[in-house]
Order: C-alpha cells, then structure tokens, then sequence
C-alpha cells in the first residue's frame, strides 16, 4: 500500500510538471518572452517567436520544426540534442548558446 501511495505521488508530481511546461510553451507562444525557462523536449510547431527573448532558456530536447526565430535572442540558451526543422533564424542571436548534438535540417 505504501508503495502504491509514492508510485501514484510520483505519478502526480509528473502530471503537474507537465502541464507546467504546457504553460510556459503557451506563454511563450502569447507574450513571445521565456528568459531562463525549462522547456526541455518540449515540440513547438508552427510557431511565430520572432524577437522572442529566450535568453539563458534550457531548451534541450526540444523540438522546433516550422518555427520563426527572427530577431530572437537566444544568448546562452541550452539547446544541446535539441531539432531545428524549417526554422528561420534571420538576425537570431546565439551568443554563448550551447549546441552540442544539435541537428539542424532546413533553416533560413
């Protein structure tokens, strides 16, 4: 019964960190500002984060196909492991951005 008790915890604990990132992608999506969030293996699509401020964000894992990244900041962002497809990254700043293991497909 006990480990019942921890198994359905962890269970929710998890839940909640779910929707917590569910949360901060449609934040990011709505206000185009994340500075130092967790989105880690997030898949963001279709998205328009042009001049989004992303700085310092822990992005690794994450997805990103068919999203725009012009002007966006993302100086000193994770994005080690992370895919880029169809990702336009005109003027985008990555500055001490981490990009190890990094696959990048089609970007303009």
């Amino acid at each position: 019964m006990k480990l019942f008790r921890v198994l359905l915890a962890t269970l929710l604990v998890l839940i909640v960190m779910q929707a917590g990132t569910a949360l901060r992608v449609w934040r990011l999506r709505l206000t185009k500002s994340c500075p130092g969030c967790q989105l880690l293996g997030v898949d963001i699509k279709g998205a328009d984060l042009s001049g989004a401020d992303l700085r310092n964000a822990d992005l690794r894992w994450t997805r990103l196909d068919s999203v725009n990244l012009t002007d966006a900041d993302l100086s000193g962002a994770n994005l080690a492991d992370a895919e880029m497809n169809n990702v336009t990254t005109l003027n985008t700043e990555f500055c001490g951005a981490t990009m190890m293991n990094s696959v990048k497909g089609y970007c303009r």
